[in-house]
């Protein structure tokens, strides 16, 4: 074997994974297809638990100079907004170039791992005793091989689990734009403006990641540049960054609600945005998949003998649960946001219970991190929630 784990992406949750792994004694080999530092459009909020994750590997993201989010704040039209703080400590603000640059320089200094950037995987198979990866170096032996590799895995497509977006499809225009001068944001701030919302969290020292989601037709204006159309928004929402620069392109993605047919089967695994990914209002797509990394290097680890068929099967039965129980609660809150930003009189009406109830709101922002269960929210909580 020229691994126990191969893993395809050193984004933050093949990177994570990795060390995760090396820490219990396994040899990791990590392929990526980008050279690093990589700009790419993602959300940059990430929640407390994320933090949490990466912390268990020595990375300190505060020491690094990532900016604190301590709250997240939902804003409508005319200035009503309602506060909800992160009790469980403070997520941070994770600009991907940066991050992402990061995170692979520290797996690749971890003992036990192997990191390839600007090698892309070309292809898998998947057999009874191990994985070969074919890779623009030449071929890869593993035990079992996990899919880091984003919303269209490859991976997922080469087993045959690939599936095509559903629901109404959404939309994305990602960019960053200078602040003006004066406190640092420490709060994730969604405006809900009817046609399309506006998510906004730091991610540097005078700069601010704005994402102006909705549907497709709604992000363009007729007669205006993508920047140009951006920029309006920005500012519908945001008045106070009327002038803002951009600080570097403006970034289309999406659609987003994608879900494989399956996460994990044989000598084979799916986490982060390759799991499944329902949309990025709720800013928990970085979190959950850090989360999904440490489960997995729990089932991968040295207690699990994966040169044998059937405690890999077992540890790919024991991933499919835990990933369904994590996916029916982020789909849950995923679309209660979304039924509250589709209508204006749900939104105010959300807004001003939570408002005489915070807690609720907050007990809720930790169901979405994963770190509190839905059931213990109570009839006052949801009373709150529905305005009452």
């Amino acid at each position: 074997m020229d691994a126990d784990v191969a893993v395809i992406g050193v984004g933050p949750v093949g990177a994570a994974l990795a060390m995760l792994l090396a820490g219990s004694g396994r040899r990791v080999a990590v392929v990526e297809k980008a050279v690093l530092p990589r700009d790419k459009p993602c959300g940059e909020g990430l929640l407390p638990s994320g933090a949490q994750v990466l912390a268990r590997v020595g990375v300190d993201l505060g020491a690094e100079g990532f900016p604190a989010i301590r709250a997240v704040r939902y804003r409508l039209p005319g200035g009503r907004s309602v506060r909800g703080e992160l009790r469980t400590g403070p997520g941070r603000g994770v600009r991907r170039l940066r991050l992402d640059a990061l995170l692979a320089e520290r797996a690749a200094a971890t003992p036990g791992v192997e990191v390839a950037t600007g090698c892309a995987a070309l292809g898998v198979e998947a057999g009874r005793r191990l994985v070969r990866v074919a890779t623009e170096r030449g071929e890869l032996r593993a035990r079992v091989v996990v899919g880091a590799d984003g919303l269209r895995s490859p991976l997922a497509r080469w087993l045959g689990w690939a599936r095509p977006p559903g629901g109404a499809p959404r939309h994305a225009l990602v960019g960053h734009v200078t602040t003006p001068a004066g406190p640092a944001l420490e709060e994730i701030a969604v405006t809900l403006l009817g046609d399309v919302e506006v998510y906004a969290a730091p991610s540097g020292a005078g700069e601010l990641l704005v994402a102006v989601l909705g549907a497709r037709g709604a992000l363009r204006a007729p007669g205006r540049t993508v920047a140009e159309s951006y920029l309006a928004i920005v500012e519908r929402a945001h008045p106070e960054l009327a002038g803002a620069r951009l600080a570097g392109r403006v970034w289309g993605a999406g659609p987003f609600r994608t879900r494989p047919s399956q996460v994990a089967g044989g000598r084979a695994f799916l986490a982060g945005d390759a799991a499944g990914f329902l949309d990025p209002l709720t800013a928990d797509g970085l979190s959950s998949g850090l989360a999904q990394a440490g489960t997995l290097a729990g089932l991968l680890g040295p207690g699990t003998d994966l040169g044998a068929a059937s405690a890999a099967a077992g540890a790919a039965a024991a991933y499919r649960r835990w990933h369904a129980r994590q996916w029916r609660r982020r789909r849950f809150v995923t679309g209660l946001a979304l039924a509250l930003t589709g209508s204006a009189a749900l939104a105010g009406r959300a807004v001003s219970g939570a408002g005489r109830r915070p807690a609720a709101l907050e007990s809720l922002l930790e169901v979405n991190d994963g770190t509190r269960r839905l059931s213990s929210l109570g009839l006052r909580d949801w009373a709150a929630l529905a305005g009452f």
